[in-house]
């Protein structure tokens, strides 16, 4: 592999080469006998092999076999569980150690041991398989000495870096003062250029990185421990070197901010060192700068080279030291599980012993107890028997009470001392049982025919010994329930802080009173204690309340008279501010009482009190007389004793005070009791919320800790497990049944009311605002009255009182402004309306939240919608309109106008008032507001109708709302829509009347102006000659005065859409009668024919106004131009200049060729009169002729041909 070269085949070889060759081959074989194939192969590849590691975990294989294996297989009888555990803990740790130093020492041998391998192959050398260490390689030595050399000359670089680039940018120059020569200077200059070139190489900002990397890859292959001896004599590792190089260059104040050098810079350097031209110069300065770059990159280069070796050895290092680590870590999970096993075995010996002693300490106890209760009803029977015997009755009342001195008693002092009192009730319950037990074996042995050897007089000791029992344990129930009272009826302030500040003075007494409570649950499981419990609060919480005079109905006198009868106004402030005392009451002492149930009847106490009552009183925390469900049943039965007593109750009371309202039958007493049911709503909704949340901080909310625990500091602490959650959902459900109950009823109340006073204001506004109702009808059944829960929430449905049509047509317009459609009386329903909502979201909710009331609310708000719809419709604005349509004149005078009108006065109203157009404005106004008002969609925040219905998630009712809206507006729309139409009629009538009428009148008159003095074939068939002093004609000017008064009108009235379409049909309807009345009737001269030009420029300015369709005054504008030309020019202006009918220019492309003859038939020179008979001008054949067309006036003219809206669309 690494042999010499060998001699020429013609020389002998010598004896010095044979025994070289002799010892290599000699070598290799060794290195074959003692190292793997791989290596031989491949050195710097080859796998390790770990040997050392193998062996130590079989070691410790074979160690944890032997101690481990053993004691699990042992039985349990023979094994101490507390040996093995104490020498599991003194040895544990210890062995853990031990074990993974092992393995980390064997894979640091093997790290060795490849290394090794790697340098006698490399070497050829086997003597290197016993010598070889990392602590004595020379090599590796050497490279970290190059590595803390190079290290310190970068940071020697670096700390000088500005004076090198200061250096490198000097000018130096050779001159008599400095007395440096050429050479001198750029000697000088190549100093300062290598020395920059060296802190580009190793110190610039740009080749740090690759540096820094270089550095670290020639670390250490084993860790710090190898590292720190391969490091010289300081002991310092490659890695560790590095780092404090580089702290102690920071320490010596290196530059803050890096400067920075590039290559280009540097060369730019390079070629000023020269300071002359010559190129020899030149020549020798690059040559020592190619020199000095050489020795620089053979430097990098064997730093490079180092790295890679370095790089190499450590890879293989770290993966036997990983695979080390790996090899610990499942060794001490092995032992890990092992342990586990052997705690599993153990615990569930151990397990199953604890069971059997439980087991048998429960049968001592219950031996125990039978031999109490045994010696207990011997005492009982003796004292019987003694009483039975003496004839004296035992005053067992008395002796109990106390009333008679200890030392006279005859009872056990277990039942006549109170500080037995919770043993003695026990007790009694026990012989209570015996004598249950007693009495059902005896029935059933009856009934069966067995038992009838029953010994008399047994049976008569029993008998004796049972009244005995009952008679003690009713005077001791009764001494108990005495304690109970008097120790509530002292009262006080309800401290739970601690068992200590319950016997402080001004505090309630409840340890007492949680010890006579668990006494007197042994008595009918507590029944006579909550009843009396319960008694106590409500008489001595409410003496108001529970008395036989109600709250809220005033106090009768002896006469029997009711006290303040003569003030017969409600008060709504005083019976706000009652009922927020009286809920305020109800909610303050309820809290209080939840607290002292949950501390004085709960089987447990709170965590910061158990520790203190056993310490204190020894006596255990947890309580076995009370049951889970006991508080909940005591707390239960006080808010129905609150709420729902038949006679005394919150429920009753507030019911008597909504009789009392409904005594008066006018709508204020209606406005009164509704604001009442909004106040009794909200003060109960409020009330019972906190009732809610003082039982879930009955058991589940945070009890303040008083003291310390655990070492801590005392906090808040959490009481909460699976029983007081279920009693806190159980209490909170009944509380919300009797939210349910107690409200129900008022909301079926307050919505039938509601419904009521809305219709009644909304039709009182329009009955004093000048409106006259009709008698009411019955609403038409739209098929929601069960979708949308009318019969369920709501028994009223407003009828239909609407407006007096005839009334309306006889006031006219003025007093139509001046009442119904007056703004604040539209307004007025809609803000009935608004409060209405807002009362019924208080009532039922928003919604938002979910729940039971969601539908409801939906229900309610589609109603409230449903009859605002009804009345604003049917009631009041559809009769409006239907009025307004009467109310216009649709038929003009019979005499003609007169002609022309006076522009300074009161311009014609053409039919249709003025007024009539605020009305329309006033009603499109009612529309808008009602549509923004009550429906008002996509207004966050307005809780309307739509936000309302949204918040319900209610489909359904959203859909049905949008119907009744959408069928609203569109029975609006029809009625404003023939309303419209009838005002068009109109106009189009009076339009007609003055420009034909009116126009013919004046042209027929004789001794009018002479202007206008037709020939007979109407007012544009004017004499030649005649004098054009005048605009327009008087109709034509007339009309458009009138048109532009009436057209301010429309606009204020009308939406800019609505006005765009109305007045291009006022456009077309005025075109239709001026091209008619001229196809039809009138000839047109030349002189006529400029007069009707500017007429039809001034309509058609008129037409303008509004809209945008209006192309058909364009197309007569052209054809006007037939009038004004002569007959020889007429066929250029119908084909066009070519003369090509065909064309499609001229008139005939663009109009029509049948539209523009009959068009030009109106000409007066069209024809000529003789002989009584009517004949075509020469002309006029000889235009035919050419044109090889017939003459249409000889067929009936189809005027539908020559409407605006046909000549719009073939335009």
């Amino acid at each position: 592999m690494f042999s010499q070269k060998k001699p020429k085949s013609n020389e002998h070889p010598d004896d010095e080469w044979i025994q070289r060759k002799t010892l290599e081959t000699n070598a290799a074989l060794d290195l074959a006998k003692d190292i793997p194939q791989e290596y031989l192969y491949d050195p710097l590849n080859a796998e390790p092999k770990l040997d050392n590691l193998r062996s130590v975990l079989i070691q410790q294989s074979e160690k944890d076999d032997s101690e481990f294996i053993s004691p699990v297989n042992e039985s349990f009888d023979n094994v101490n569980v507390d040996s093995l555990s104490s020498s599991g803990k003194n040895s544990n740790n210890h062995r853990n150690d031990t074990v993974i130093t092992d393995i980390l020492n064997a894979a640091e041998r093997d790290v060795n041991i490849h290394l090794s391998r790697i340098k006698a192959v490399l070497a050829q050398d086997p003597s290197l398989l016993d010598t070889y260490s990392l602590k004595n390689d020379t090599q590796l030595q050497e490279r970290v000495m190059r590595l803390e050399m190079m290290q310190h000359k970068r940071n020697e670089l670096q700390y000088k870096s500005m004076d090198i680039l200061k250096s490198l940018t000097q000018n130096i120059d050779a001159n008599e003062g400095t007395g440096l020569t050429q050479d001198d200077v750029q000697k000088t200059r190549l100093d300062a250029w290598e020395k920059a070139l060296e802190w580009y190489i190793y110190s610039s900002p740009q080749n740090n990185g690759s540096v820094d990397q270089m550095a670290q890859a020639v670390g250490s292959p084993t860790g710090d421990s190898v590292g720190a001896g391969v490091g010289g004599a300081g002991g310092v590792s490659p890695s560790r070197s590095v780092a404090s190089a580089k702290s102690k260059a920071s320490v010596a104040g290196l530059p803050s901010t890096k400067p920075s050098l590039t290559l280009h810079q540097l060369m730019q350097h390079l070629s000023l060192t020269c300071i002359t031209d010559d190129d020899q110069t030149l020549t020798s300065a690059l040559e020592k700068a190619s020199q000095m770059c050489a020795t620089h990159l053979e430097t990098a280069s064997s730093l490079l080279s180092d790295a890679t070796e370095n790089t190499s050895i450590n890879y293989e290092a770290f993966a036997i030291h990983l695979m080390a680590h790996s090899l610990a870590a499942q060794s001490t999970l092995k032992r890990s599980e092992i342990i586990q096993n052997q705690y599993l075995l153990h615990g569930r010996e151990a397990l199953k012993i604890g069971s059997a002693l439980e087991m048998a300490e429960a049968k001592r106890r219950q031996s125990d107890n039978a031999s109490l209760l045994i010696r207990r009803w011997w005492m009982m029977e003796n004292l019987a028997e003694q009483e039975s015997l003496s004839d004296e009755e035992i005053k067992v009342n008395e002796e109990i009470r106390g009333t008679i001195p200890s030392s006279s008693c005859r009872m056990d002092p277990l039942f006549t001392r109170p500080e037995n009192s919770l043993e003695a009730a026990r007790a009694l319950k026990s012989l209570r049982m015996v004598v249950r037990a007693h009495n059902t074996s005896n029935t059933s042995n009856i009934g069966s025919d067995i038992g009838g050897n029953v010994d008399p007089e047994a049976s008569k000791r029993f008998k004796l010994t049972d009244g005995l029992i009952q008679r003690t344990s009713a005077c001791l129930e009764q001494r108990l329930l005495n304690t109970f009272s008097e120790v509530y009826s002292e009262g006080g302030t309800y401290d739970f802080s601690s068992v200590k500040a319950a016997q402080r003075p001004g505090r309630l007494d409840w340890i007492t009173l949680r010890e006579v409570s668990e006494a007197l649950m042994n008595f009918d499981t507590g029944r006579s204690l909550h009843k009396k419990y319960i008694e106590l609060v409500v008489s001595t919480k409410f003496p108001e309340l529970f008395n036989d005079n109600s709250l809220f109905t005033p106090i009768k006198g002896e006469d029997g008279k009711e006290e303040g009868k003569e003030n017969d106004d409600f008060d709504v402030d005083a019976t706000r501010s009652k009922l927020s005392n009286l809920f305020h009451r109800v909610c303050e002492v309820c809290t209080d009482e939840f607290k002292l149930i949950a501390h004085a009847f709960s089987p447990t106490l709170p965590t910061h009190l158990q520790d203190t009552l056993t310490a204190n009183n020894g006596k255990s925390n947890h309580s076995t007389s009370f049951t889970e469900t006991f508080p909940l049943h005591v707390a239960r039965a006080l808010l129905q004793r609150l709420i729902s007593d038949k006679r005394n109750g919150m429920q009753v009371q507030i019911n008597e005070l909504l009789e009392s309202i409904d005594q008066k039958g006018d709508s204020d007493s209606g406005a009164k009791k509704l604001d009442t049911f909004v106040v009794i709503h909200e003060k109960a909704a409020g009330l019972f919320n906190l009732l809610k949340e003082a039982a879930r901080e009955m058991w589940g909310s945070k009890t303040p800790h008083y003291g310390k625990s655990d070492g801590k500091q005392s906090g808040e602490i959490l009481i909460s497990n699976s029983s007081n959650t279920q009693a806190v959902a159980s209490l909170t459900q009944f509380l919300t049944s009797q939210e349910k109950s107690l409200s129900s009823g008022q909301r079926r109340g307050y919505f039938n009311l509601e419904l009521r006073l809305l219709h009644h204001d909304c039709c009182v506004n329009l009955d004093r605002n000048g409106g006259k109702l009709l008698n009411p009808i019955k609403a038409r059944d739209d098929g929601q009255r069960i979708i949308t829960g009318y019969g369920g929430l709501a028994d009223y449905r407003a009828p239909i009182v609407s407006l007096d049509k005839k009334h309306i047509k006889e006031s006219g317009f003025y007093e139509l402004l001046k009442g119904p459609l007056k703004q604040s009386v539209s307004r007025q329903p809609l803000i009935h309306a608004t409060d209405a909502l807002a009362r019924a979201r208080l009532m039922f909710g928003t919604g938002a939240g979910g729940g039971d009331l969601v539908d409801s609310t939906a229900r309610v708000v589609i109603t409230i919608f449903t009859q605002m719809c009804n009345f604003y419709g049917q009631s009041y604005l559809y009769p409006i309109l239907e009025s307004l349509t009467d109310m216009i004149n649709s038929h003009p005078p019979h005499s003609p106008p007169a002609l022309p009108f006076d522009e300074t006065a009161r311009p014609h109203d053409l039919g249709v008032d003025g007024k009539f157009w605020v009305c329309i404005e006033r009603i499109h106004s009612a529309a808008k507001s009602f549509e923004r008002e009550l429906w008002a969609e996509n207004r966050t925040g307005s809780m309307r109708v739509w936000e309302i219905l949204v918040h319900t998630r209610s489909q359904t009712s959203l859909t049905l709302a949008k119907d009744r809206r959408i069928r609203f507006f569109q029975e609006l729309e029809e009625r404003g829509e023939a309303v419209i139409l009838r005002a068009l009629d109109t106009l189009s009538a009076h339009i007609q009347w003055i420009l034909v009428t009116g126009g013919e009148s004046m042209s027929k008159t004789t001794t009018g102006n002479r202007l206008f003095a037709g020939s007979g074939g109407g007012p544009y068939d004017l004499r030649t000659g005649s004098i054009l002093d005048s605009t327009n004609s008087p109709a034509v000017k007339a009309l458009t005065f009138c048109l532009r008064s009436q057209f301010v009108h429309i606009q204020a009235a009308l939406t800019p859409q609505s006005l765009s379409k109305f007045w291009t049909a006022i456009s077309k309807r005025l075109f239709d009668i001026l091209v008619t009345r001229l196809l039809q009737n009138y000839t047109v001269s030349t002189v006529g024919a400029v007069v009707l030009s500017r007429d039809v420029e001034a309509l058609r300015s008129v037409s303008m106004l509004a809209g945008n369709d209006h192309s058909h005054w364009d197309t007569l504008r052209e054809l006007l131009t037939l009038y004004m030309t002569p007959p020889d020019s007429l066929k250029a202006m119908l084909v066009g200049a070519e003369g090509d009918i065909n064309s499609g220019k001229g008139l005939f492309g663009r109009i029509g060729k049948d539209q523009s003859i009959v068009f030009m038939s109106r000409r007066n020179d069209y024809r000529y009169k003789t002989n009584q008979v009517m004949k075509r001008s020469a002309w006029v054949i000889e235009l035919l002729q050419d044109l090889n067309m017939n003459d249409q006036v000889d067929t009936r003219i189809n005027i539908s041909l020559y409407c605006a809206e046909h000549i719009s669309e073939k335009s």
